[in-house]
């Protein structure tokens, strides 16, 4: 693994102090990026505050990618939260998600993501078998099994969530998931589906909407994945993470957005996934503000960009002329705050959304897309 792809692919991490031991999970989150753990390793589903859960609101669960390198990066285990800093801007982009009535959490598991070779980290979300096992790492560098778990990230965060919403009553839980994290949330939404179907979740636990933020997909075939569609060769991560997604959109007719704010699909070994492009709501974010050869934060700055534009109105769409005049169609563009009928109305191969507008901006509040022909 090179070390730009590492690079590229790097987590934004800020401090959160754990223990020098396991820590994973789920962690609901206030407006003032505080946070406390849902669902202990043993399945205790804890008892929280309201203004860190409340089992009558909807639910969005975050899920981060590969983490090289994080254990051992500055004072202490760090880790990604809610809080965004960018020059003279310090905002803490869940405050708005809690104000109009949601639930936030993070779904940590960080220490298992942090693998120098980003295949060994992605393989832990998907099997406990795969290159490394399910081992993790400490802030000396060292790596333990001591505590792992006999089970894939995957199943760990299926159980975790069914648990923490099974009292739920709002129906309403949303996932985004963000470079690796993106298998991690489709995962978990299968696995929901699946026992949907097998009469084993309640319908309280439901993913009613899937945002991708800057996926990531690594190419080959994967021993650990298998041959599920008997075409004589392994499956691939991204080959299965599409299946998935036309699943649930054919059994639930789930809203689906891909936002791809940098190009990581295109670094030697990530796969670009381009059948996946005309499935699903398609977006361009360009995050112009930042250098062009600026991978890392391009790649990372989608997440609190998602976040943050719940704050703000549904982006306009445009069309421009030929003459270059922009005409609004009076139709939104997607973000956090766009409804899910209208996410579903933009999902297919006819259009895709590329940003042309509020690009020198790390606030959505300016954004606009314009609607271009697929």
């Amino acid at each position: 693994m090179s070390a730009l792809l590492a690079a590229v692919l790097l987590m934004p991490l800020s401090a959160f102090a754990v223990e020098d031991t396991l820590d994973y999970g789920l962690y609901w989150f206030d407006g003032n990026n505080q946070s406390v753990k849902a669902v202990e390793a043993d399945g205790t589903v804890n008892n929280v505050p309201r203004r860190f859960y409340d089992p009558s609101k909807p639910t969005i669960i975050h899920f981060h990618g590969w983490q090289p390198g994080s254990a051992t990066r500055g004072d202490g285990y760090d880790r990604e939260d809610f809080r965004f800093v960018w020059g003279n801007e310090d905002v803490i982009t869940s405050t708005a998600w809690k104000n109009k009535g949601w639930n936030i959490a993070y779904f940590y598991w960080d220490q298992f993501a942090d693998e120098s070779e980003v295949k060994d980290a992605e393989a832990k979300m998907w099997s406990a078998n795969g290159p490394r096992g399910m081992r993790y790492r400490l802030s000396d560098g060292s790596y333990s099994t001591q505590y792992s778990p006999n089970k894939s990230v995957g199943q760990i965060a299926f159980e975790q969530v069914t648990a923490a919403l099974a009292g739920n009553t709002s129906y309403y839980v949303r996932f985004s998931g963000h470079s690796l994290g993106n298998q991690l949330a489709t995962i978990v939404a299968k696995k929901i589906s699946d026992a949907i179907y097998a009469g084993t979740a309640g319908t309280n636990v439901m993913v009613d909407r899937l945002e991708l933020l800057d996926p990531f997909w690594s190419q080959d075939g994967k021993g650990y994945l298998g041959d599920a569609n008997g075409d004589g060769a392994n499956d691939w991560v991204g080959e299965r993470t599409r299946w998935t997604i036309q699943e649930l959109i054919q059994r639930h007719n789930t809203p689906v957005t891909w936002y791809k704010s940098s190009g990581i699909q295109d670094v030697w070994i990530g796969d670009k996934n381009t059948e996946l492009e005309g499935i699903v709501t398609f977006i361009h974010n360009r995050f112009w503000y930042l250098a062009s050869a600026d991978y890392l934060n391009k790649h990372n700055h989608v997440v609190p960009w998602y976040f943050r534009s719940m704050a703000s109105a549904a982006p306009e769409e445009v069309t421009i002329n030929w003459w270059g005049g922009r005409t609004l169609t009076g139709q939104n563009a997607a973000s956090a705050s766009t409804d899910d009928g209208r996410i579903n109305a933009m999902m297919g191969d006819q259009y895709h959304w590329d940003q042309v507008e509020g690009r020198y901006t790390a606030d959505p509040v300016d954004d606009q897309f314009e609607r271009k022909n697929y």
